[in-house]
Order: C-alpha cells, then structure tokens, then sequence
C-alpha cells in the first residue's frame, strides 16, 4: 500500500454542465440525455444506445471529453453524453432517481459509495471485474466502505487529492511577507491574513478565502484537514467514537479569523468556483484546497499569478496526526436503473484504461492510486503540481462512518461548524461539541446495533 499513496494525488472528478433537473446542457453535440426512457438507453432491436454519464467537477473537462468522444468513435452502437452538475449534484441525482431519470452512469462524491448502495442507487461491479482489472488495480480494488461495501465492488480506484494552503507570493511581498516562508500554524494563517487585508483591501485583496455557501465543500478541504494534521479528528479511529472537542479549536481560529475581517467579503454566500476566479484575478492571498487546483489554475481559470502551495498549517506547528487523500478509491458507478449494464461497464473499462489513466496523471489532473498505472506514469510538468508531491503524513485512510452514509438527525457538524465561524448560531464552542457528540454517537450506535457498519478501530 505504501507503494500506491506515495503515487496518489488530486482528483478524479468527471464532468460539468447542469443536468436535468437543474438547468442542464450537455457537452455531447446533440441534446440526448436523461430526458428519455428510464436509465438513459435509447432504444433496443439494435437502436443506438445511449448513456448519459454525470459529473461535478470542471477542471478535467476536455481531457476527459476527449476520451469519450474517442470511445463514442470506436463503438458506434453506443453514444455517451457527458453532464456536469456543479451545483447540488447529490440532490439534484436523488431528485433524477426518484423521477425515474437517473443517469446511467454516475460520479461518487464525497469520499465512498456505501450512501449510493444504501440508497439502492448502484449496481455491483463484481460480475464484471476480469483478472486483468484485478490485477492492474491489486491491493486498491477493495477498499471497504470507500470503493467497496459489504465486501463488494462499486466503482473502480483512481486518483486521490492532498491538501495544501494555496497562496499568492506576490501578494506575500507586497504585503511585507516572506513569500519563502508561508505559515506553518493556523494563528499565522490568521496573523497573515490580517495583515494582507489591512495593507491591501483598499485594492480588493483580501487575506483569505472560504467558499461557505457550502458547508461541506468549505470545511472539508480546510478545517477538516489542518485538524487531522493536528491529529484531531472528528471520528477517533483509536477509541470508535466521535470527539468533537479538538476539531472546535481549530475552527475557533477560522472563526477569530473571519472576526477580523480577513475573509473576502462575501464568503456566505461564496461558492468555490467564484472563489477559484478571484484568486486567478489576484484578489485572494490565501485558501485551501486539493491537487485538482492544479488543473484548474491550467485550464478552467487560466491565471499568469505567482501561486504556491503549501503543506496544511497545524495548530501548533508540529504534524501530530495523518491527512487524508480525499477521493483515493472512488470514481464512477453504475446506476441501479441502467438499462445497459454491458455497455456501460464497456465504457468505465475504456476510462479505465492504464494507458489513459497514465495520461491523466501526466497532464496534472490526479496522481492515480492504481498499482499498475503507478508502474508507467511519468510526473506531471504542469505547473503547481510539484507542491502537490504526497507526503509521509498522507495517507488512504479508512472511511469513517460519517463518510459511509451513517444516518444522522439533524445537521452535520458540516453545517454548525460553518455557522459558528461565521459567527452564527451558538457561540459556546464547549455546549457545540457536547450536541454533536452526543447526536453522532447515538447514529453510530444505532448503525453498528443495525449491521450497517463493522466497528472501524485502529488494528
């Protein structure tokens, strides 16, 4: 395993446009999508399949467009088109489901498939996975309650995403910072941050950024990380239980930091893609985010700024804890409704391919997990990907149950610790954990008394 984290880095994501149920448009020349028959297919007696396939992310756009369009090609008798939703794409493929809409093919958010399964959203790839697929992917092709549930196969391994403090040198200067030298704790984030905006506001450069529109798009690439890094996690994998005292304090830092006015304005209602525009515009000297900003930053928001990146700040300096590689594992699914199956496993095999996905890590959009990629694939030389090397500190860490669709009442601490950073909401940081301990370990309880879930403990 060693082996493959030190080759994973950045995101697989896989699409981007509005689908169906929210404003769609397809990046296929014609318009069939999800609007005909149940699943997606158009038609049997040796009609023309179609699939539809649904993404969230952009920065992989005409990369991954390409290999489609090579696949529509090559297989006549079937036609895939590609959809992007980048707005409430859980939702929006609930809604599409429960509409008898779904598409046929779909991307995993969020770090495992076991909510799509539970939700009866996806069909096991089992049946499908040949000695060479096996082979290629090894130790990664079964990775529990992340790829796989209950000992069977959902989507097949891919990339995986570290995190960094992504910043603007020239802003560093400019501001009377050692751009050689970005913080290593989070009060230096902070201390940074306000002073960036206190010489520089009154050009619109702020500090720092957060997209918290969305709660859990903001949180888990920035608080949930520099606590981990901390070693305070949400979820003790050494105790099975949820402590939520640790991961307080390092959101009392964002909070004191959006107290000082360090913040670009607006971050309530910021999502990360306006987020991605400003600081391509050099009006952000510092957010927090994963590899695919590479891609970004090379295509989507082309940008000639002086940016690096930098490991997760810590609330002490010293790296107590392991960082996640978020995504490593997961990737596409079949639907549930799929009229096709054949066919579109015929597709995720094409996109699963060791050359292209050796491709895929060289053009800077993800470093692959898969064992037999990892043996061909050159570095990429885009630029920003070297700050993105994986680290001894990063890891393919279990899912934990949070992750793998445990059913919670009320919010997630997603959403209260965004509204406490906000200033909204409780301000007893100490009465916050107490809640969300005490909702979080009733849903653990019942979700391991109900079989859900095996224990998920340190061995």
């Amino acid at each position: 395993m060693k082996k493959i984290v030190r080759v994973l880095a950045c995101a697989l994501a896989t699409a981007c446009v509005l689908s169906a149920c929210g404003g769609s448009q397809s990046t296929a020349g014609n318009a069939q999508s999800a609007a005909g028959s149940q699943g997606g297919a158009s038609g049997d007696n040796g009609e023309k399949i179609t699939l539809t396939y649904w993404g969230y992310s952009r920065h992989n756009l005409d990369f991954v467009q390409a290999r489609i369009d090579a696949f529509n090609e090559q297989n006549p008798d079937i036609e895939v088109v590609y959809e992007v939703m980048s707005d409430n794409y859980d939702n929006n493929l609930e809604l599409a489901f429960q509409g008898n809409q779904a598409p046929d093919i779909f991307s995993v958010k969020g770090g495992s498939v076991v909510s799509y399964v539970k939700k009866g959203m996806a069909k096991s790839l089992d049946e499908y996975l040949t000695d060479e697929i096996k082979a290629n992917h090894g130790d990664t092709l079964y990775l529990e309650n992340i790829n796989s549930y209950k000992g069977e196969v959902y989507s097949l391994t891919q990339t995986g995403n570290p995190f960094r403090l992504i910043y603007n040198k020239d802003i560093f200067e400019r501001a009377g910072l050692d751009p050689e030298a970005p913080p290593t704790t989070l009060e230096e984030v902070r201390a940074a941050a306000k002073t960036i905006t206190e010489k520089l506001s009154g050009e619109g450069v702020y500090g720092f950024a957060m997209n918290m529109k969305s709660a859990y798009s903001a949180l888990f690439r920035s608080v949930d990380e520099c606590a981990a890094r901390s070693g305070l996690y949400p979820y003790n994998y050494d105790t099975g239980r949820y402590e939520f005292d640790g991961y307080a304090q390092v959101a009392k830092v964002f909070r004191d930091m959006y107290a000082d006015g360090s913040f670009f304005p607006g971050a309530e209602g910021l999502d990360i893609d306006p987020l991605r525009a400003q600081f391509a515009l050099g009006n952000i000297g510092m957010y927090m985010s994963g590899y695919w900003e590479v891609g970004v930053y090379d295509g989507q928001f082309p940008t000639d700024q002086n940016w690096a990146a930098a490991p997760m700040p810590t609330l002490t300096g010293e790296v107590l804890g392991k960082t996640d590689l978020n995504g490593a594992g997961v990737s596409d699914m079949i639907s549930s409704s799929c009229e096709h199956p054949e066919a579109a496993w015929k597709f995720l095999e094409f996109m699963n391919d060791v050359d292209y996905l050796a491709e895929y890590q060289k053009e800077g959009y993800g470093l692959v997990v898969v064992p037999a990629v990892a043996e061909i694939a050159e570095p990429s030389d885009t630029y920003g990907s070297e700050y993105f090397t994986v680290r001894d500190d990063e890891y393919v860490r279990p899912a934990p149950p949070h992750r793998a669709g445990m059913a919670l009442d009320g919010q997630t601490y997603w959403d209260v610790f965004n509204a406490y950073i906000m200033g909204e909401g409780s301000e007893d940081a100490t009465a916050i954990v107490e809640e969300l301990e005490t909702r979080y370990n009733a849903a653990l309880d019942a979700a391991l008394e109900a079989g859900e879930f095996d224990p998920i403990v340190n061995s």
